[in-house]
């Protein structure tokens, strides 16, 4: 009697136990999703989505593709860097990648992605896209602190409710000191009227 067969819902594949234990393709990709990140459990997930953007439309990804693409992937997430179309590297820590995956297959979703994926070009110039946003922001903080603009206080500081108060009215001038002035100006256009003559 033949062991039972489960279907991986993301690559699609029929997995029976003996295949699991016994396959090197199964066996390296899943050494492979293991040893990813200690954090890999937000990861894994997202992973096996994109993983799936490479299977073929009309037959199942064979275990050694599976692997494979998981042998190219893991290497970058470990090395916490990426690449860019430039040859730039970029800073890529753990949660850019999760939401590269997710993003990737919200774009399948939308219909956005020719598939099956042949590369991780477009994976890698997103997770590259988030790095260099995050470097002009803090690029854009760092100047506005330079030109003296240290933001609006603390967020909870930002919240509170602003009390506008009436500017202080006018004052006039005491009487005397009035024409003390009004001499002055006197005096002084009568010096220059006696100049010109």
């Amino acid at each position: 009697m033949p062991l039972p067969t489960f279907r991986c819902p993301v690559c699609r594949n029929a997995l029976t136990l003996d295949v699991v234990f016994a396959h090197d393709g199964v066996r390296d990709a899943i050494l492979h999703l293991v040893n990813t990140h200690p954090d890999a459990g937000k990861l894994l997930r997202p992973l096996l989505a994109y993983v799936g953007l490479f299977a073929p439309v009309k037959t199942e990804m064979r275990y050694e593709r599976v692997a494979a693409i998981l042998g190219e992937l893991v290497p970058m997430i470990h090395a916490g860097t990426v690449r860019d179309a430039h040859g730039q590297t970029w800073p890529a820590p753990l949660d850019y990648w999760r939401q590269a995956f997710e993003e990737m297959v919200a774009r399948r979703d939308a219909g956005g992605l020719k598939l099956p994926l042949k590369s991780h070009g477009y994976l890698t110039a997103i997770v590259a896209g988030m790095s260099n946003k995050a470097a002009a922001s803090a690029e854009r903080r760092t100047e506005a602190q330079r030109a003296g603009h240290a933001g609006a206080g603390t967020p909870v500081a930002r919240m509170q409710p602003v009390t506008v108060t009436e500017p202080p009215a006018r004052s006039f001038l005491p009487d005397n000191v009035r024409q003390d002035i009004l001499r002055a100006a006197g005096s002084r256009r009568a010096e220059s009227l006696g100049e010109s003559k």
